[in-house]
């Protein structure tokens, strides 16, 4: 009787579980579609507006407000000349991680004969410090493009902090069921067994709710840093003067080809020379006789 105590016991706790999920999970959706869509000004995307984007409430019709989550990016590039791009790189890192930043990734290319100098770098910064870092970069070079995109993520959020609270009271209710000195030793087995299977679910859905947060919490702001071209390189003589900078690249790259060529037919020559003398030689013989 224990046994199929336990058995039915275990069985409606999960079961009861799932409801409460799929519960959770009806009101979540709604409300996120039942909230407008944020609006966006554009001139005040920078600064105390990020704030206000990051974590947006709005009312609903039942006056009530409802958490926006929105995760906001930026997308510039900046152009600096090829002898201060270095620098101007450089300089960047430093006032980002003076803002208390989180650097993704920074990338710098060297100037080639072939290539300019380049240079990426993307981060993550506090929303009020956005505009900072971005003044910053308007000095140390010229923001040629300045892209900025929103993405909603209520409804991940919400969604992740219903599942996360549910696993979590199944997880409390496996384990006092654990705490039963009387069950036996199968019961206590598929308890384990269940109790792994949720905390492994909820470790997963922990990770997921904290990426979600380093997305609505910071603003991303990805850059590239690109060389500006001299006068000869954008004028109407460009092209000569590309032609004249590659001349000397050109012309070896034919001399190149030349020797190649040469050492490929060398082997031939050497075989093909006396073959032919020998074959010249038997006929003017074959033609006296």
């Amino acid at each position: 009787m224990k046994q199929a105590w336990w058995g039915i016991s275990v069985a409606m706790l999960v079961l009861t579980a799932c409801g409460q999920q799929q519960e959770a999970s009806v009101p979540v959706a709604d409300m996120a579609r039942s909230a407008p869509m944020a609006k966006m000004a554009t001139e005040g995307v920078l600064g105390g507006a990020e704030q206000s984007m990051t974590e947006l409430s709005e009312p609903t019709a039942d006056h009530q407000e409802v958490r926006k989550y929105i995760a906001l990016r930026h997308h510039l590039n900046v152009e600096l000349a090829a002898e201060q791009l270095q620098t101007g790189f450089d300089t960047a890192i430093k006032h980002c991680e003076v803002l208390n930043c989180q650097i993704l990734s920074a990338n710098f290319n060297k100037e080639t004969p072939y290539n300019p100098p380049s240079a990426s770098l993307s981060v993550r910064l506090p929303p009020r410090n956005v505009e900072v870092f971005l003044s910053g970069l308007a000095k140390s070079g010229e923001i040629t493009q300045h892209a900025r995109d929103a993405e909603d993520k209520t409804n991940q959020v919400m969604d992740a902090d219903a599942r996360i609270k549910n696993l979590t009271e199944l997880r409390d209710r496996l384990r006092q069921m654990l705490s039963d000195k009387s069950a036996k030793f199968k019961d206590i087995i598929d308890v384990e067994r269940e109790l792994a299977n949720t905390q492994s679910q909820l470790d997963s859905i922990v990770s997921i709710r904290k990426m979600l947060s380093l997305e609505t919490d910071l603003v991303s702001v990805n850059i590239n840093f690109s060389a500006r071209q001299g006068i000869t390189e954008q004028g109407f003589f460009s092209p000569v003067a590309r032609a004249i900078k590659d001349a000397g690249r050109v012309m070896m790259e034919s001399f190149a080809a030349l020797i190649t060529f040469i050492m490929s037919a060398l082997p031939w020559l050497i075989i093909g020379i006396p073959l032919l003398m020998l074959i010249n030689a038997l006929w003017k013989k074959f033609k006296s006789k």
